[in-house]
């Protein structure tokens, strides 16, 4: 993913233009992302998950997480 703009936090300057003038020669830049939308489970696959018949909670959790951390990489 490319960066949509880069932020100086020693004088939190932020621009579009990696070699912007206003940067500090020391200051440390870091690259702004733009922020994904979140993608949720639908109605269907909340029922495939509860049709497993997990045999506790934590692994009822974790089948959730993992559906979801597929779902928003």
């Amino acid at each position: 993913m490319k960066p949509i703009a880069w932020y100086d936090p020693t004088n939190g300057m932020v621009s579009t233009d990696d070699d912007c003038p206003l940067f500090t020669p020391l200051g440390q830049v870091w690259p702004l992302y733009p922020q994904r939308t979140w993608v949720g489970l639908t109605s269907e696959e909340i029922g495939e998950i509860y049709r497993v018949g997990w045999a506790n909670n934590m692994e009822l959790a974790r089948a959730i997480e993992a559906k979801l951390r597929e779902k928003n990489t």
